[in-house]
């Protein structure tokens, strides 16, 4: 598999970003906790996708929570949680990319 170097930055980018937020929640977890209502506003801030969130969600690699025990509480996200699964996919695209152009250079 052949990374460009841009492509690789992007991955380490992502993945230090990822520990660092696995940090904050482990000292601060609600720092790692938005609101449903607050999710968009904070995907265009970090520049992810809605369509690609969306996925995400639908596969089940990011899971709402809810955010209070009684059953009208808010439902909410992790961050972390949604910055990991858009770093894996990510990665995921690199390899299936990698493999159609190998498939199709055959």
């Amino acid at each position: 598999m052949n990374l460009t170097i841009e492509q690789l930055a992007s991955i380490i980018a992502d993945y230090i970003q990822v520990g660092y937020m696995e940090a904050v929640r482990a000292y601060e977890p609600t720092q790692d906790i938005i609101k449903t209502s607050e999710v968009l506003r904070w995907l265009r801030f970090v520049h992810i996708d809605r369509k690609r969130f969306n996925a995400l969600v639908k596969k089940g690699l990011i899971r709402r929570k809810r955010l209070g025990p009684a059953k009208n509480s808010a439902f909410g996200y992790s961050k972390k949680e949604i910055k990991q699964a858009v770093a894996a996919s990510k990665i995921s695209s690199i390899i299936v990319q990698e493999y159609i152009t190998k498939v199709l250079c055959k």
